[in-house]
């Protein structure tokens, strides 16, 4: 029995990875079990429903799992066999066949190429490409049982490897791969279970991940951020890294000396974390230029503060921000926060359920002053224009009382709306407003009307409750106009340098605060 048990432990040591049918799990425990005879694997399945229990059974504790029923004992004989990568390469990649493309190439060459489709006559490229094992650039062999290396020595010009959904289950097995690639920059590890190293481990290994560049980890099982940190010694210099999928809520401050010295973009997105304070913890990252924060619960951003009109010492190179699927309440509230950052450009937000992208759209670019693309929709300067100029008549009656209150209200003032006063030094003084905003003694506003094309003028009383689609369809009729609907918009009569598009016909005149002699211009 011991000789048994030995060849168990030999071939399945603490930590291995297995997989029965669609199942992956991880070996707790090799051993007898009270009650049954012979030698059993305690497995932790990464699926915690996929078990009967946590470790224990019949009142003894064999091996512990994060979930109470994702442990089982199943007998060694159940497995089947693993496969090197040098084995499971030559299988996928030898045998060429145009209508046999690996799938997973494509979906990696498609994600990089930011491509929905190939044409037959490039999946055949692909494929021709693929049978060339020493030409090999980048390779793919997910959910497939690598537990091991092999030899690798062909695959010299290899830059790109996915070897996600497998059973490598620690270090060592990464390291004897990727020091046998010279050219490797990219390592998609994500959704194995990988045991932490340990301090000596790392300093051995180290030199097997000087190359690489991109790292992704994503759904590796990841609970906590000082294992993600002490994971990151192996490669101290990583360019980009993937943690997404991971249950990571808490973070912590980074050394940027002994890691993430050259992080220029970090995945985050679907993990655990709401609280943007914890975000707020990487700061310190001063390469870090592209941040992930997709489908997070986060509600509420909230920076330190700092002067109105000066930036933070933090994140001081992150240029771009996604932060789609996260229910923030207050998006006003929000973008004043990330103009604080001083080198934002480009932010992907998805609108709060009570507003618009449009709606969106402009508040962001009025309030983050350095902003040129919102969900890949790039700032035009009319664009920034007209919601400057809303903001700017917005805010004026609360600016006028501010001023009047002195040097504490209007600082205050300014941090609420940071980007007032260089909208204030763009376009003078917004008092006129004031008067204007408060005197409401009427609901009609008499307005031109004037056909850009003809040159034709029409003066004429509307409410100001009426609706652009309802104008449009009186400038219709005024104009004598058929077939598509003309666009509108207007000039300010104070400020005639201000052109302000009507885009949204179901919103007022009042809505866009057009006012008594105002000029609509009918294109």
């Amino acid at each position: 029995m011991v000789g048994i048990i030995d060849d168990a432990q030999l071939f399945y040591p603490l930590g291995t990875r297995i997989k029965i049918a669609n199942n992956y799990g991880t070996v707790k425990y090799v051993g007898e079990v009270s009650g049954h005879m012979g030698t059993w694997l305690g497995i932790e399945w990464d699926d915690g429903m996929r078990g009967k229990h946590n470790g224990m059974v019949d009142g003894k504790r064999y091996f512990q799992t994060q979930m109470p029923t994702a442990g089982s004992f199943i007998r060694p004989g159940k497995l089947g066999p693993c496969a090197t990568l040098e084995d499971e390469a030559r299988e996928r990649y030898l045998n060429y066949d145009s209508k046999n493309v690996d799938t997973s190439l494509i979906r990696e060459a498609q994600a990089s190429m930011q491509a929905s489709l190939f044409e037959v006559v490039g999946m055949d490229k692909i494929a021709r490409k693929q049978s060339k094992f020493e030409q090999l650039t980048e390779m793919s062999v997910d959910e497939t049982p690598v537990n091991a290396a092999g030899y690798l020595k062909d695959l010299t010009q290899l830059t790109t490897l996915n070897v996600s959904h497998t059973l490598i289950w620690n270090w060592e097995i990464v390291a004897s791969i990727t020091q046998q690639l010279p050219m490797l920059s990219s390592l998609n590890l994500g959704s194995n279970r990988l045991v932490l190293p340990t301090e000596t481990k790392i300093s051995e290994l180290v030199p097997a991940f000087r190359h690489l560049k991109h790292i992704n980890l994503g759904n590796c099982g990841f609970t906590d951020w000082q294992d993600v940190m002490q994971t990151a010694l192996l490669w101290p210099d990583i360019e980009s890294l993937g943690l997404q999928e991971n249950a990571l809520s808490q973070l912590d401050v980074v050394d940027c000396n002994r890691i993430f010295r050259q992080l220029r973009e970090l995945d985050l997105h679907r993990t655990k974390l709401m609280d943007f304070d914890q975000v707020c913890k990487l700061g310190n990252i001063r390469t870090l230029r592209v941040l992930n924060l997709m489908e997070n619960g986060i509600e509420q951003l909230q920076l330190p503060d700092c002067e109105p009109q000066a930036k933070l010492n933090m994140f001081v190179s992150l240029e771009q921000l996604s932060l789609m699927q996260n229910p923030i309440w207050n998006e006003t509230e929000a973008f004043n926060e990330l103009d604080k950052l001083p080198q934002l450009k480009r932010l992907n937000k998805t609108p709060h359920l009570k507003s618009s992208f449009d709606e969106m759209f402009s508040k962001a670019v009025a309030s983050i002053a350095g902003i040129q693309f919102i969900n890949k929709a790039k700032v035009t300067a009319e664009e920034r224009r007209g919601a400057e100029y809303d903001i700017w008549k917005k805010y004026a009656l609360d600016w006028l009382q501010a001023t009047k209150m002195g040097a504490d209200a209007l600082r205050d003032f300014y941090k609420k709306h940071r980007t007032y006063l260089l909208i204030v030094n763009k376009y003078g003084s917004p008092a006129d407003f004031v008067p204007r905003i408060q005197a409401k003694q009427s609901n009609l506003i008499k307005v031109r009307i004037q056909h850009r094309l003809t040159g034709e003028v029409w003066e004429k009383k509307v409410p100001r409750m009426i609706t652009v689609q309802t104008l449009q369809g009186l400038v219709m009729k005024r104009f004598h106009i058929a077939g598509d609907t003309p666009h509108l918009c207007y000039i300010d009569a104070k400020h005639p340098e201000l052109v302000v598009q009507l885009e949204n016909n179901a919103k007022t005149l009042d809505f866009y605060s057009v006012q008594e002699h105002d000029t609509v211009l009918v294109e």
